[in-house]
């Protein structure tokens, strides 16, 4: 009984090589993808190293390194009336840089204690104070760092406001989910 034929004669390979009996297969039938499948058909994740140069592949966790440095932004609307609600989660080691908050529509009736905030349930003002509601776009230097994973949440207080919308943006490098 022969184990193995070795034939190098060959010219190609099929779409489908198989690695071993009953192995892992790699899959070239579509001429744009090459997928790597298990002996049913399913699809493998595959492990790779570190990559090292331009042309190398990399890891999730090189992949995460290199965005958690890259600023970002993420912006909501939030009305007159909003109240308490929910920014996002900032991760740990997650720096907001900066909050810039712009009246979007006109503020009718907003008065001295009308206000927006940003923070967290620590400090409600940790991120962002001093909304104008007469107009404008009014930027602040967080520039704070969450050490664990935190709840971001906006404060709208109501004041004398009967209408009005706003837009909070804030600049992070990290992560906000």
């Amino acid at each position: 009984m022969v184990d193995s034929v070795k034939n190098y004669g060959i010219a190609g390979a099929s779409t489908t090589v198989e690695l071993g009996k009953q192995g892992a297969v790699i899959d070239a039938s579509s001429s744009s993808v090459i997928s790597l499948k298990d002996k049913d058909g399913a699809l493998e994740s595959v492990a790779i190293g570190e990559g090292t140069a331009d042309s190398h592949a990399v890891t999730k966790n090189q992949l995460d390194s290199a965005q958690g440095q890259k600023v970002s932004v993420k912006q909501v609307t939030v009305a007159f009336d909003s109240g308490e609600s929910a920014f996002g989660n900032a991760s740990a080691n997650t720096t907001i840089q900066k909050v810039m908050v712009e009246q979007d529509a006109g503020w009718t009736n907003a008065n001295s204690t009308t206000e927006i905030t940003l923070g967290d349930t620590a400090d409600v003002d940790r991120l962002f104070s001093g909304f104008e509601p007469l107009g404008g776009q009014h930027l602040w230097d967080a520039d704070h760092t969450y050490s664990s994973t935190t709840p971001v949440r906006v404060y709208v207080t109501q004041g004398g406001a009967t209408a009005g919308t706003a837009k909070v943006r804030v600049y992070y490098t990290g992560a906000i989910s």
